[in-house]
């Protein structure tokens, strides 16, 4: 897959809520979904690719996304098995502490689609409605 989007920065923060939208058991991919509302008028799809773990929480509110490319060793994630080019996503919102998604990539699409239609992640065809994208690792 050619990634054409810019690489993110992180820490990622958001002031929304987000859904954990779907998981694909087959290929190990992740999405989770904050919808537009009267407040936000537009979509954000975070999409993690080739998960091996994860901990989360159905419904996430006022998220913030760190990165760690070694895992936490001595850490809050010590017990967390990182590798094959893994990353360790540390996942934390309102109510949970401690989240996380061991994932080998994570892409961002912001669009102004509604609820239910496809990411524009996967559908290039919709990249005209693509407000801002990003991609881990560049």
């Amino acid at each position: 897959m050619e990634i054409d989007m810019p690489a993110l920065v992180f820490p990622l923060t958001f002031d929304r809520t987000f859904q954990l939208w779907s998981y694909n058991v087959s290929h190990s991919v992740l999405l989770l979904r904050s919808t537009q509302t009267a407040t936000t008028p537009t979509r954000v799809d975070l999409m993690f690719r080739g998960v091996q773990e994860m901990r989360l929480r159905s419904r996430l509110d006022n998220v913030e996304i760190t990165v760690s490319h070694g895992g936490d060793p001595a850490g809050e994630f010590a017990e967390v098995q990182v590798s094959g080019g893994r990353s360790l996503f540390v996942v934390s919102s309102a109510a949970l502490t401690g989240g996380y998604v061991v994932a080998s990539s994570l892409y961002l699409a912001e669009d102004d689609l509604s609820y239910g239609e496809p990411s524009t992640i996967d559908a290039p065809e919709l990249e005209d409605r693509v407000v801002r994208s990003g991609y881990f690792p560049s």
